[in-house]
Order: structure tokens, then C-alpha cells, then sequence
């Protein structure tokens, strides 16, 4: 076994050091909001990090203004998540954090998202945050709930795991594992850890634990994660590697070993879908690539983007298939200079 995941690694480093550069296999992404859309608009993403989606609501979390509610353009289009465009929703009611007061959270890192209406939210801004209840970073349940005539993120919000001392590490990477837990990756020492019911209600669920699970090669910053299978993949500064059966990893022992896959120098984003593919973010490419574990294939499948160095971009898949791409033109240096793209699922299967 452990011969045949080093013959995977290396298969992956020769095949991506054949694309980088290449055109060969990518598609077109579509521009779905950004400043200009529709025409005269200038609200856009920030920096585009997490993402939600829920029925035909966008939200889009970003590095300085939390978590923010997008529109369709089209109001009349009856299915703008594969189709239609979005613009920024100025009604701050549907949208949360930001703002001078940064309540409860400006920074929004990656987010995991259940299946339903319930999402966990990763912030890092604890310096932030307003005392108490508020305290601003860690890491936050949202239970969208229709509220105004929308769906809204005030309708549900607790803190997860409060006493777990997650906030000062600044959480910025989560996913949800296929043991029903919550994994979560941090700025400040690249390590991993995972939260045991983390759907449990209440300022201070008793029954919330927070277990180690390893970490990310030489500490570095996780800035995205994923589940493929067992398998947990971590983004980083250093490149993507991985954790196997993550579900067995109890703090370093146990089976923890974190396998590199040095190929890509940064990444800044992980997704994976059910069907054995982990799609990356390169980001001196600006290059988003397609890997499949069983064969250690790499193809590119979509360039062109400006991400955001040493900070969590978007890369999600929806529902149906569809790739969310997120980047930033101005590094983020200045406010709404974000972009969100979608690679349309029909594209993805044809590479």
C-alpha cells in the first residue's frame, strides 16, 4: 500500500509538470458577478472566500466585509445558478458581518455546507469581533431560514464548539467529513482539527468535543480543505497534500501521516466532488486543475484568474455539478474588485 501512494504522488508531479502552461483540455468560465454586472453596477465580492448556496440565494463570504446576499440579475430567470448572472444585494438585512462593527465577523474564511439550509462558518477576525456573544472569529453554525420574504443567515446563529480555544488559532479552512464531523484548518499553525457534532444548539453544547487531527506539512497555513472519499486534501503555501482516512486520525498517531503533493507551489483552494476528482486552485497559474486520485491524472480545466495570495479563494462545486471559481484583480487591495466565475458542469464532463 505504501509503495502504491508514492508511485501516485510521483505520477501527479510528472503529469502536472507536462500542464502547467498547457492549454490543452481547459474551458471557458463564465464571468457570474463582478463589478459592471449588469452595466453601470459597481458593487461586487470583495474577496471572495467562502460560499452558500441555497435554492436560487448566493452568499459570498470575503476577506474584510463577512458574508454577503447576491441576486440574480435576471429576476425573471427561473434557473440562474446554471444560467444567470448575480449582482450584489444592497438589503443589509439579508446579508451578515461587515461594517465598522465587523458583527460578528468580518473575515469569512471557507464554509461547509450540509446539504440543507445549515452552514459552518469559518472567521479569523477575533481582534475583530465585539465581546460576548459576538466575540467575532472561530467557528459559526448559520441556519438559512426564510425570513423578509428571503432566506436570511439571521434566522439561525450559534457558535461552534465556543470553549474549544479555536478562535486564537484563526480558522480559516473547514469541511464536513463523511463521519458526520466537522474539520476545520487555521492560519496561525497549519493545524487540523475536528469538531464532533457540530449541528448541536446552544451558546455552549455540551455535547461539542474538539479532537486533533494532525496537520499540515511544516505548519504552514491550511487555506482550503476537502474530503474526497476518506481522503482529506489541504491547500496550502507549499502545495496540496493530503491526510489519509482522516476518520481514523486521532492528534498525530494512528495513521496520520500527511502524503505531499508538491505539485502546484501555492494553492489556495481545494473542492472535491462525489465521483473521485479534487479540483485545485494554482495560484501563480491562476490556474484551476482537475486531479483524480485512482490514476494520478492532472488536466487543467480552467486559467485566466487573479487569486489572492496566502488567503482562502472561492472554489466550491453546487448541487448540480457546477465549479464556482472566486479571485480578486487588485490582489485585495481595493473593495469590490472581486469576480466570481462558474465552470457549468456539462463543460467539466466533457474534459
Amino acid at each position: 500500500m505504501r509503495k502504491m501512494k508514492f508511485a501516485t504522488i510521483a505520477a501527479l508531479a510528472a503529469a502536472f509538470s507536462c500542464l502547467v502552461g498547457s492549454a490543452a483540455a481547459q474551458v471557458p468560465a463564465d464571468l457570474v458577478a463582478a463589478s459592471g454586472i449588469p452595466a453601470g453596477n459597481l458593487f461586487a465580492p470583495h474577496t471572495p472566500a467562502g460560499m452558500v448556496i441555497i435554492g436560487n440565494n448566493i452568499w459570498v463570504g470575503d476577506e474584510v466585509d463577512g458574508l454577503h446576499h447576491y441576486l440574480p440579475v435576471d429576476p425573471t430567470n427561473p434557473d440562474p445558478i446554471n444560467t444567470g448572472q448575480f449582482m450584489f444585494d444592497i438589503d443589509t438585512q439579508l446579508s451578515m458581518g461587515g461594517g465598522g462593527a465587523c458583527t460578528p465577523w468580518c473575515s469569512v474564511g471557507q464554509i461547509a455546507q450540509d446539504g440543507s439550509s445549515r452552514a459552518y462558518v469559518t472567521s479569523y477576525d477575533h481582534t475583530k469581533g465585539q465581546p460576548g456573544f459576538f466575540g467575532g472569529g472561530g467557528v459559526w453554525m448559520v441556519s438559512f431560514q426564510s425570513q423578509f420574504g428571503e432566506f436570511s443567515p439571521f434566522s439561525g446563529l450559534a457558535p461552534v464548539a465556543p470553549s474549544g480555544g479555536l478562535a486564537g488559532d484563526l480558522p480559516t479552512s473547514t469541511a464536513l467529513g463523511p463521519d458526520g464531523k466537522l474539520y476545520v484548518g487555521f492560519l496561525k499553525n497549519g493545524n487540523v482539527k475536528r469538531i464532533v457534532n457540530p449541528g448541536a444548539s446552544g451558546i455552549a453544547p455540551q455535547t461539542q468535543t474538539v479532537e486533533s487531527v494532525g496537520g499540515a506539512p511544516n505548519g504552514r497555513p491550511i487555506l482550503s480543505m476537502a474530503f474526497s472519499g476518506g481522503d482529506l486534501y489541504l491547500a496550502t503555501d507549499q502545495g496540496i497534500s493530503v491526510i489519509r482516512n482522516a476518520a481514523a486520525c486521532i492528534g498525530n498517531a494512528g495513521g496520520c501521516g500527511n502524503a505531499v503533493l508538491r505539485v502546484a507551489g501555492a494553492t489556495v483552494a481545494v473542492t472535491a466532488d462525489g465521483a473521485g476528482k479534487v479540483y485545485f486552485s494554482a495560484n501563480a497559474a491562476g490556474a484551476v486543475y482537475r486531479y483524480t486520485p485512482a490514476d494520478g491524472s492532472v488536466i487543467p480545466v480552467a486559467t485566466g484568474f487573479a487569486f489572492v495570495g496566502g488567503h482562502t479563494n472561492t472554489l466550491t462545486l453546487d448541487g448540480f455539478g457546477n465549479l464556482w471559481i472566486g479571485d480578486d484583480t487588485t490582489d485585495g487591495r481595493l473593495p469590490f474588485t472581486g469576480r466570481l466565475w462558474r465552470v457549468p458542469v456539462a463543460s467539466l464532463q466533457a474534459l
